[in-house]
């Protein structure tokens, strides 16, 4: 995976978003990772696999509600390996 954009649209949130170059360009669709460091926890897993036009607002709605949860004290956020959507 390499690292394509670094994206700050969510306050407190960084969004990674990167592309495996093995599968990049199958059937001409878009293959990405985002990962995210949000309130300075780091490798929140939010999504992997071939994008549509939706994929990024959803990526950062996720973010957000993570980010929220953090805020708010709710621990049990940290219990989750993954935020898969």
């Amino acid at each position: 995976m390499k690292i394509i954009g670094r994206h700050k649209c969510v306050a407190g949130a960084t969004i990674t978003e990167s592309y495996d170059e093995k599968r990049e360009g199958y059937k001409d669709i878009l293959y990405r990772r985002f990962t995210a460091t949000i309130r300075g926890w780091q490798n929140w897993k939010l999504f992997e696999g071939y994008i549509e036009e939706d994929t990024f607002e959803k990526v950062v709605n996720k973010a957000i509600e993570i980010r929220v949860r953090i805020d708010s004290g709710d621990e049990t956020v940290f219990e989750h390996k993954g935020f898969w959507l």
